[in-house]
């Protein structure tokens, strides 16, 4: 009997769809992925059938310096040394914390700006936004890794009429999604090879059809500090007779 065209996964909805711009869900940047992990998405989104869970390598956390210092040269002056200090003071960490310019999800190296380019000037206040990549230990929870954030902040020594805040966003992000990709391909590939065996046979092959595969992994928040990634593809089966 002819075996009828069965759609078995679905393509990734698109992410206008959920409570905040795809912008803001993931970010892929060289060597990592992010997904802010405090977002609510009010409709379901269509996953694959094959997909992993992962634990998050790391935390982007913003922190924004802003100082009320009347004279604005002093205020870039407060702000220069803020930013000298932090900095230092992740140099220190042995990697554990890493600081970048901007915001998380759309942050810079450090070495890519001057304290000049990132400083804010909103009149009578001026502040510069950073973000502190936190590598997640062995066994360690998100309040953990949050509570050390905060103790870093907290500790680092500020500078005239500077204040420093947590913003409330969060991004968990995975280091090398290329090996994940790997996973994932091996793992639709004995996906496939069982499709081919459960509906065909000698007599009744099964052609199967993928489509999406080109495409980047992608990732979302279903834990504290886990991410399920997956390829946003489809698949087909259809009768292979008359072929």
């Amino acid at each position: 009997m002819k075996l009828k065209t069965l759609m078995l996964a679905a393509a990734m909805a698109a992410m206008a769809a959920m409570a905040v711009p795809a912008a803001h869900a993931q970010v892929v940047r060289g060597d990592q992925i992010v997904a802010q992990s405090n977002f609510v998405s009010r409709q379901q989104v269509a996953i694959p059938q094959i997909s992993i869970v992962v634990r998050a390598d790391f935390v982007l956390f913003s922190v924004r310096y802003e100082t009320g210092t009347r004279s604005a040269d002093e205020r870039e002056n407060e702000l220069a040394k803020m930013f000298t200090t932090v900095t230092q003071r992740a140099g220190r960490t042995n990697g554990d914390i890493v600081v970048e310019v901007g915001s998380p999800g759309n942050s810079a190296a450090l070495e890519t700006a001057a304290i000049k380019e990132v400083v804010n000037d909103q009149g009578e206040r001026s502040s510069i936004d950073l973000v502190l990549k936190v590598a997640v230990k062995p066994n360690e929870s998100f309040d953990a890794v949050r509570a050390r954030t905060e103790k870093f902040v907290n500790d680092t020594p500020v500078n005239g009429r500077v204040e420093g805040v947590i913003g409330d966003s969060q991004y968990l992000g995975v280091s090398e999604p290329k090996k994940h990709r790997e996973t994932l391909i091996k793992a639709i590939a004995d996906d496939v090879r069982l499709m081919q065996a459960s509906f065909g046979g000698p007599s009744s092959p099964v052609r199967v059809s993928l489509t999406g595969m080109e495409q980047r992994a992608q990732t979302r928040p279903v834990g504290p500090l886990d991410l399920e990634i997956y390829i946003p593809y489809s698949m087909s089966l259809s009768s292979g007779q008359n072929n």
